[in-house]
């Protein structure tokens, strides 16, 4: 390839590149600002909603987590098998004295469900007579109001522990000083 056939390809190569930059910068209108500020809005309309439900699981108010449970929770049992599902496990927790969150995501699909509005939010949760959990709500929306489509509790992984002093490179006996 001659230099100038070269200079002409990496002219054109230039020129092509600036038109995707551009399309790219013009691809990031308002409108998708707008709609990662709806998404944002909604995780934490939906974190706000599953918070208040842990409380009232916290607070020994089955009752209310079943008002604000979606309907897919309350498909195939009753208000008094919920409390006794719910109830009798979070007894033996004990009291919740730590509660964290640790992440919460929204989207548009969750396996096994229809299309719509979730978000998923899981916290890192001590109770008193128990190792740390996580606790997983997932929120649906569900005519406008953010309600529990789901819920799990599982024991947390265990911390991460940072290497001792044997374990470092070079870490060993301190060699003794000349005499």
């Amino acid at each position: 390839m001659t230099r100038a056939a070269l200079a002409r390809f990496a002219a054109a190569l230039t020129s092509v590149t600036s038109v995707i930059f551009v399309a790219g910068i013009l691809a990031w209108t308002p409108a998708a600002a707008d709609e990662v500020a709806d998404r944002n809005a909604a995780v934490a309309a939906a974190v706000q909603e599953g918070t208040q439900w842990l409380d009232a699981l916290d607070a020994h108010r089955y009752a209310d987590s079943w008002t604000e449970a979606a309907a897919v929770m309350k498909e195939g049992r009753t208000q008094d098998e919920w409390t006794r599902d719910v109830g009798t496990p979070r007894e033996v927790f004990g009291k919740a004295v730590m509660r964290e969150l640790k992440h919460a995501e929204y989207s548009t699909s969750v396996r096994g469900a229809p299309q719509g509005k979730y978000v998923t939010a899981a916290y890192l949760t001590q109770f008193s007579n128990a190792p740390p959990a996580v606790e997983t709500v997932l929120m649906v929306l569900e005519e406008g109001h953010w309600r529990i489509g789901g819920y799990s509790v599982e024991r947390a992984p265990a911390p991460e522990t940072p290497p001792s002093g044997k374990d470092k490179a070079g870490a060993g006996p301190t060699p003794k000083a000349r005499e």
